[in-house]
This record gives structure tokens, C-alpha cells and sequence, in this order.
């Protein structure tokens, strides 16, 4: 063993030796290149064969990495018959979010709070411990005779806020879903509470029910018929008592409830017409009485007969 090979620490400095994996190397490929010359013409064309079927074993060339392929390209997946897009930039805008977060939709408009009232909410809740004062009312009546404004009028009369309310739209207070507030027309027999006084100014408890007048929605009618006590049946004095007008009132009749009947839209009413006041009033078998507040919930008597000379809703009540 020569000591200046080695340092101190008897680390090998010397001159470059042959090292074993390049002897390896050399004898395998003699051995290799000794087999080869060895090999028939049949196993040369056997192995060209196979090189045919696995190109990627034969071909030992060198790929960068960039340039190595891991996945089939679109055209070899889908075939030359199907287009394929690729973006490099995102079409989706950033304040968009990727995965939306669920919305439930909305159909009906709702009262975060409980409204301002004439009354408080203390002396509502005592009337409903008292059946004796609590009145359940359906109104009824034709489309578009009036029965969704009247409430409206109640509900001014009984929230003050509303007064502020200058819109030149309705407030149509009862029709609750977008759709009727947007096609003018309710659906939907909508209930509402509220207090309300006679003309001995006794407060009582008022379940309305505003109902529909269309043809197509009786069966919401007749569902407030079935919870009420009392029916207040709205007559267009323009238009008269139409088809539907008598249905409900049959159908009221059928059912035994008390009914008041209400003229509305007298302002619609011609000014050259010459229409007399008890041939209007007794068209409809009811005394003339001017509309307010207080009487506008006044029940007919049970010995209340039509004259000889009504027609209309009179034919009806006998």
C-alpha cells in the first residue's frame, strides 16, 4: 500500500482509477455484441416485430421534460370528428364565485317586523281570549270589483305608516305573492287580523278574508266561506252583478252565512246617466245607506225581504 495515495483522513487522492461499473459495462456489451453475431436472421425479424408493437421501448432517446407526453391528446381520445376547445385564461369573472352558494327563491313578499298600529299588540292578543268579539269575515265578489282595496282602506284606516305612502301604484296589502302584485289579480285567499269598531264604538276582532273573484280560483272562495261567520258580497255599481257574482252568492246562501252587501266603485258611475237612487238601491234588495267605516259591516236582518221591484241579488235572498 503506497502512503502518498492516501491522506492524512486516508482519503484516496491518487491518480483516476477504472471504476468497477465501467468494467461491467464494457464486458456486457462484448457479451452482447458475441450474442448478436450469434442470432439467426428469424430472430433479428422477431424482435424488429416487437419493436413495432412498443415504440416506446425501442426509442430510448432523449425527451425533455416539458416535452413528455403523460396523457393522450384530445384528438386521440375523442377523434377527428368531435372540436375540442382549449382556454389559457379563466372566462369567469372574479367576483363570481366558483361554487355559488344556494339561494332559495323568494315567491311572496314578507314583514321582517310587526307594523305600526292604531292599537297595540297587547290588546289584540287579550280580544283573541274572547271568542264573543271575534268576527270571521270572507269577502266576496267578481275580478276587479273592489274587494282587495276595500281591505286596503281598512288597513290605512288601522296603520298609521301607511298614510305616508305616496306611491301612485295600489297598495294591494293582501296579495302577498309577486306574481299577483305584478299581474294585478289574486290567487290566493290571503287572511289578515285586524280591530276594528262599530258605531257604539265597541272594538271587535275582524278575520277578513280576501278572496279571489276570478272564475278559476273558487275553490279559495269557497274555502273562506267554509271559515266564516259572515260574507260581505262587493258589487261594481258600474257593472253589476256578473256571473260570478252569483255563484258566490248561491254558494254563501248554501252555507247559511250572513251576508252584507257593499256597492263599490260609485264613482264609476256615468255623471249623464240618469240613474234614481231607489232604482239603484233596490236593483240589489238593499236599502240605500251611505258607505262609511263603521256600517260598512252592518248585516242584513232575517226578516229583510226584497220589494216587488228588486232584481239582481234580491231574487236571491228570500
Amino acid at each position: 500500500m503506497d502512503a502518498d495515495l492516501y491522506d492524512e483522513f486516508g482519503n484516496y487522492i491518487g491518480p483516476d482509477l477504472a471504476s468497477e461499473s465501467e468494467d461491467e459495462n464494457e464486458y456486457r456489451n462484448a457479451g452482447e455484441d458475441g450474442e448478436d453475431r450469434d442470432r439467426s436472421d428469424e430472430e433479428m425479424e422477431e424482435d424488429k416485430d416487437e419493436s413495432r408493437d412498443h415504440p416506446e421501448q425501442a426509442n430510448m432517446t432523449v425527451v425533455l421534460h416539458e416535452d413528455k407526453r403523460y396523457y393522450p391528446s384530445a384528438l386521440e381520445v375523442y377523434g377527428p370528428d368531435v372540436e375540442t376547445l382549449v382556454q389559457e385564461e379563466d372566462a369567469q369573472p372574479l367576483d363570481k364565485p366558483l361554487i355559488a352558494a344556494t339561494r332559495k327563491p323568494k315567491f311572496q313578499i314578507k314583514q321582517q317586523q310587526l307594523p305600526d298600529t292604531t292599537y297595540s299588540i297587547e290588546f289584540l292578543s287579550d280580544m283573541m281570549d274572547a271568542p264573543h268579539l271575534i268576527r270571521n269575515i270572507v269577502l266576496l265578489g267578481h275580478l276587479h270589483h273592489g274587494k282587495t282595496t276595500l281591505v286596503d282602506c281598512l288597513v290605512r284606516q288601522t296603520h298609521p305608516y301607511m298614510h305616508s305612502v305616496t306611491d301612485e301604484k295600489p297598495l294591494r296589502y293582501t296579495d302577498t305573492l309577486f306574481t299577483e302584485q305584478q299581474r294585478g289579480v289574486s290567487t290566493k285567499a290571503t287572511p289578515v287580523t285586524l280591530l276594528l269598531q262599530d258605531v257604539k264604538s265597541k272594538s271587535y276582532l275582524l278575520n277578513i278574508f280576501d278572496t279571489p273573484g276570478h272564475v278559476n280560483f273558487s275553490d279559495e272562495a269557497t274555502a273562506g266561506i267554509r271559515m266564516s261567520d259572515g260574507a260581505v258580497l262587493i258589487v261594481d255599481a258600474a257593472e253589476g252583478v256578473m256571473l260570478n257574482t252569483e255563484r258566490l252568492l248561491k254558494h254563501a246562501l248554501q252555507e247559511r252565512l250572513a251576508l252584507t252587501v257593499c256597492i263599490n266603485k260609485i264613482g264609476g258611475i256615468p255623471s249623464n246617466s240618469v240613474t234614481p237612487r231607489y232604482n239603484t238601491s233596490g236593483r240589489y234588495g238593499v236599502p240605500y245607506q251611505q258607505s262609511t267605516q263603521k256600517n260598512w259591516l252592518r248585516a242584513c236582518r232575517e226578516d229583510a225581504r226584497p220589494s216587488s221591484m228588486t232584481m239582481g241579488i234580491g231574487q236571491y235572498i228570500k
